[in-house]
């Protein structure tokens, strides 16, 4: 019979109890099979483990070792179901995200605040890059979830990638910009530097045929602002303080614009959208952390859209 945890399991309760029936009892089973299951377990490792007399069952110097061993294994083995059992309640464990800055402070804050509020024992660790790395840090395998612009995705086998609900985008600005009371051309608008990070499809070839506010990235065909800037808080620093532009979603703009530190430019174009998208591997079957992590992030996305369509009329 091969030595397995459950032999050793009863090894240890027999040296506990120094008595077969007492141990039998126990374990749940019956007296004449423990004492089977101890002859085959000494046979298998080739010594005897317990001496057997009328006192008892002691253990010989063979068994005091496997005794030992037998107690820290079945520790290992308690620990990591109590491990198991935390982690699928969400209880312990860490959720590591990578995600593109527009989609970081978009979606990915608000759902990972709900989630810790709901797990406070769960760690997460959130990873911006430029939304085309996205997918190189998720293959990787560092990051469990990824989330950035479908259009700077470049396929591959290994990944699955599910398009989101796309946004609205918005031109902000400071309050004495020269085009905050009017309603600019494109014309006009692009004659201005723009603070963001790289962009990628549609919006991305329109912006690219302004004179200042960035050029056409060929390497990577992707628009690159004048201003590149992968952090949202500096972007809008550097838009108090100037006369660029930035682009973001009337969620990322609700603190700047209620304190008057930024307005809104009266200006849109059918293609000033942001299409973010969930980026996993397809063969890793999700955590617990991330299903729900997923569920909260669709609550969030579900009431960005919602309180968009209200403040446009949207059917």
């Amino acid at each position: 019979m091969t030595m397995t945890l459950r032999l050793l399991e009863q090894a240890l309760v027999l040296g506990e109890t120094s008595n077969y029936a007492r141990a039998a009892e126990r374990l749940g089973i019956s007296q004449p099979t423990l004492s089977r299951n101890m002859a085959a377990l000494e046979s298998n490792l080739g010594v005897r483990l317990f001496d057997r007399g009328r006192g008892g069952a002691a253990p010989t110097v063979f068994g005091e070792v496997v005794i030992d061993r037998a107690a820290a294994l079945m520790n290992d083995v308690n620990a990591l179901r109590s491990e198991l059992r935390a982690l699928a309640g969400m209880d312990a464990g860490q959720l590591n995200i990578v995600a593109g800055p527009f989609v970081a402070e978009d979606l990915v804050a608000p759902a990972v605040a709900r989630l810790v509020n709901e797990r406070p024992g769960l760690r997460v660790r959130v990873t911006v890059v430029r939304p085309d790395e996205v997918g190189a840090e998720v293959r990787s395998r560092r990051h469990e979830l990824g989330l950035g612009g479908i259009d700077a995705q470049a396929p591959h086998e290994e990944l699955s990638v599910v398009a989101l609900a796309p946004r609205r985008l918005y031109l902000a600005c400071r309050a004495g910009h020269p085009l905050a009371s009017s309603r600019p051309t494109l014309d006009q608008v692009l004659s201005f530097p723009v603070a963001s990070v790289r962009s990628y499809g549609p919006l991305a070839r329109i912006a690219a045929s302004g004179s200042c506010a960035g050029s056409e990235d060929l390497r990577y065909k992707a628009f690159s602002p004048a201003l590149e800037v992968n952090s949202m808080d500096t972007a809008k620093r550097i838009v108090r303080e100037s006369d660029a532009l930035l682009p973001a979603t009337a969620s990322m703009l609700a603190s700047e614009l209620s304190s008057g530190s930024l307005v809104r430019l009266a200006f849109d174009l059918p293609d000033m959208r942001v299409r973010p998208a969930l980026i996993r591997l397809r063969e890793r079957t999700p955590s617990p952390a991330a299903l729900r992590f997923l569920a909260l992030l669709r609550m969030v996305e579900a009431e960005l859209v919602a309180a968009e369509r209200a403040e446009h009329g949207d059917a």
